[in-house]
């Protein structure tokens, strides 16, 4: 495959539906530059026959387990000058890749995406427990960005500086973007802060809607943090929600109960990542994946 602009890279873990999806969404972008390389983390699951065909996507494999091997198998091929890291169910607006130029054109670092969060079983007004805690804590990249930092269902960066700050750390499960953002600070050399965000690169998000999903996914964040940092985390982790509480009052209500269900879940959560932390300091057992 000959050189492009952007490489777009997404891990896809048994996730063909949607990841079929995603790469229909970025075919139809408004510029045209660039490759998509979808990485397989499941390599029992091969795609299925009728994947969407492109001749700008390569379908790679990673054997190793967890989405941060998967983003540095991606990147490690990747021909476009700039990296731009999404997940497979997202779904981009037909102009994602062109805001992030507009802002790559005043900014030689990171940079983040706009993620709007949507149902895709009920109305927003009407969102089960699940959807209505991911809808205010799931993914806030304008907080984030505050932090200098941003998930990577949308960031975009030089490859150049991806390379100089030696990728993901793909020992995490979980925490990884955070963690690789702040390293790649430390390699930026322009003026100014090394993140910016992108409010008009705009990609939208699934709530999830499945409780025991959320919870697991509590239970992997807390668990990847938890290896990370060690034990300096417990004064996070001990420390009362202030944030969350802070959020849910300041990020607008899609309705109905929303707000009150979140609310509930802000204390159950909290109790699960505490016990989950101290099972991965005390007892040593390895993060859920």
């Amino acid at each position: 495959m000959s050189a492009r602009r952007i490489s777009v890279i997404a891990p896809c873990f048994r996730d063909w539906g949607r990841a079929a999806e995603l790469v229909r969404a970025l075919i139809a972008q408004s510029v045209t530059d660039f490759e998509i390389l979808l990485v397989n983390n499941a390599p029992d699951d091969p795609p299925p026959a009728d994947f969407p065909a492109d001749p700008r996507l390569t379908i790679l494999t990673e054997p190793a387990p967890g989405s941060y091997a998967a983003r540095n198998r991606g990147a490690g091929v990747a021909q476009g000058h700039y990296l731009a890291f999404t997940d497979s169910d997202c779904l981009p607006e037909a102009d994602w890749l062109a805001a992030f130029l507009e802002c790559a054109a005043h900014h030689e670092g990171l940079i983040s995406g706009q993620v709007r969060m949507f149902s895709t079983e009920r109305a927003m007004n009407r969102l089960n427990w699940a959807e209505s805690y991911d809808y205010f804590f799931g993914i806030n990249q304008e907080i984030y960005a505050r932090d200098g930092v941003a998930a990577t269902a949308s960031l975009f960066l030089p490859r150049a500086l991806f390379q100089a700050a030696g990728g993901f750390d793909a020992s995490l499960k979980s925490g990884g973007d955070v963690e690789f953002c702040q390293r790649a600070a430390r390699h930026h050399a322009g003026p100014g802060p090394a993140l910016i965000h992108c409010p008009q690169a705009v990609l939208r998000h699934p709530l999830r809607s499945d409780l025991p999903g959320l919870l697991s996914k509590a239970r992997r964040v807390a668990g990847g943090r938890a290896q990370r940092d060690r034990w300096p985390v417990l004064r996070i982790v001990l420390a009362p929600p202030l944030v969350r509480l802070r959020i849910l009052m300041e990020k607008p209500n899609p309705g109905g109960t929303a707000r009150l269900k979140a609310l509930v879940l802000i204390f159950r959560i909290k109790a699960l990542e505490i016990a989950e932390t101290l099972s991965v300091l005390l007892l040593r057992r390895a993060p859920r994946r």
